[in-house]
């Protein structure tokens, strides 16, 4: 394939994504591929030529939306100090799921848990899980080179951390409520969340 018929595959392709990802996170899983085509302003056959089916389309949303969001960075090679890591880290991953298309789609998927079950689980296993397994792999490193010598098991620690993370802010939004945090207080409440996990797994800060 020439340089321009990749650029314009891959143009259609993000097309199809960003169109995908927003009528997801407004009208659910129960959208039809013929929307989305129409929405992406592309045929229903070029939807079909880049995702065999709307489960792949959805768990590729999910994962595009990290990365675009920045949390599918490789911690493992970021070499700075672990509290300025997970800091920047904990920043990132609370404006990813406090972001308007993440609430819709978490909001969606729970009305839908009981007709889509299926989809509770590919959101789960590519938004949390996935999360939960790149802070482990970095968790691991910290205890191999003693920063964290009360750490036992690496992703019990990414969890807890993750979960601290979502502050009021995040469970107010899922209630469609709006916490009137500023990003400053928001800020603060992020990089003391790392401050008080650090702390409790023995990092000298």
């Amino acid at each position: 394939m020439t340089a321009h018929i990749l650029q314009r595959k891959e143009q259609k392709r993000q097309q199809i994504l960003e169109a995908a990802s927003s009528l997801f996170s407004k009208q659910g899983y129960g959208i039809s591929m013929d929307a989305i085509a129409e929405c992406a302003n592309v045929s229903k056959q070029t939807v079909y030529a880049h995702f065999s089916n709307k489960d792949q389309l959805f768990e590729t949303c999910i994962v595009e939306k990290c990365k675009s969001a920045g949390i599918d960075w490789d911690l493992e090679k970021d070499h700075r100090k672990p509290d300025v890591v997970l800091k920047e880290y904990g920043w990132q991953f609370q404006n990813l799921v406090l972001g308007e298309d993440a609430i819709n789609m978490f909001q969606n998927i729970v009305r839908q848990a009981d007709s889509h079950p299926e989809i509770a689980g590919i959101y789960l296993d590519q938004g949390p899980t996935r999360n939960v397994l790149l802070l482990s792999g970095y968790l691991k490193l910290l205890v191999k080179s003693g920063d964290l010598p009360h750490c036992k098991d690496t992703e019990q620690a990414a969890m807890q951390l993750l979960l601290m993370l979502h502050g009021r802010s995040v469970y107010w939004a899922y209630f469609g409520f709006d916490a009137n945090e500023s990003d400053a207080v928001r800020r603060a409440y992020t990089d003391n969340c790392v401050d008080v996990f650090l702390r409790g797994y023995g990092y000298n800060i």
